[in-house]
């Protein structure tokens, strides 16, 4: 059976050398070639974009509709699972206790 080879382009970028030193240091600490590190993080921003802008063009029916306005005029009272689960996002993202390497805002005196 035949491989197929996939085609390629090419992208030619000039950059301020402190972009591209954070971007070597970034791929890096990746583990891959700057190369390929640039074309996965550009490639994923991408996608990001292109995803949003397609989620402009949602089309409901009828039905799916009425029930989204429905949704919005009358908003549910959050149960108990959605309670604990925004606790728990706000218990570790936002307590400064869970985050050992955020130096304190007031610093310490060294007596």
């Amino acid at each position: 059976m035949a491989k197929t080879v996939e085609e390629k382009g090419r992208i030619a970028i000039r950059v301020p050398l402190n972009i591209q030193e954070t971007v070597q240091r970034a791929a890096e600490l990746m583990g891959t070639p700057v190369n390929a590190y640039i074309v996965q993080v550009v490639h994923q921003h991408a996608l990001d974009i292109v995803d949003r802008d397609n989620m402009k063009n949602i089309a409901l029916s009828e039905l799916d509709s009425e029930w989204f306005l429905q949704q919005l005029t009358k908003p549910q009272q959050p149960n108990e699972k959605l309670k604990r689960a925004f606790s728990n996002y706000h218990r570790r993202f936002h307590d400064p206790s869970n985050h050992p390497l955020i130096f304190p805002a007031t610093p310490t005196s060294a007596a």
